[in-house]
């Protein structure tokens, strides 16, 4: 396998593990997937800066919600140490005290970059969802 495959299939592989990490509510997992310093662009809100802001907003989300889901890669485009993942997921996040279960189908756009060992990284992540508000 060439590097350029090598490459792209380090880039899907980081949309499996983003899946399974949602399943089993595993906050690192999850963290382990993004480079030293990420961004997080979630639909209407600010801007989520660093690790340790998105560990607190993942660690309240799997707090009271039960996540079940799937997403898609839609395309992966790589260009030397950058590169994107465009995926649709589709989501039910069911409250773990009462209440009903919240669903939603949307998009995301994750920017990758290569890091010094090779790996690939979520540098950016910005995601919305399809359903009207």
């Amino acid at each position: 396998m060439n590097r350029h495959n090598e490459d792209l299939a380090a880039i899907n592989k980081i949309a499996l593990d983003w899946d399974a990490g949602w399943e089993s509510g595993d906050v690192d997992a999850l963290l382990r997937l993004y480079a030293d310093n990420p961004t997080l662009l979630p639909q209407g809100q600010p801007a989520i800066i660093g690790k340790d802001a998105i560990r607190s907003l993942y660690q309240s989300v799997f707090k009271d919600f039960l996540i079940r889901g799937k997403g898609e890669v839609v395309k992966v485009e790589l260009s030397g140490d950058l590169g994107y993942l465009w995926s649709s997921y589709s989501l039910t996040a069911t409250p773990k005290a009462s209440g009903n279960p919240i669903s939603s189908k949307g998009k995301s756009l994750f920017i990758v970059k290569r890091q010094k060992d090779n790996s690939w990284k979520i540098a950016l992540l910005m995601d919305n969802s399809d359903n009207e508000a």
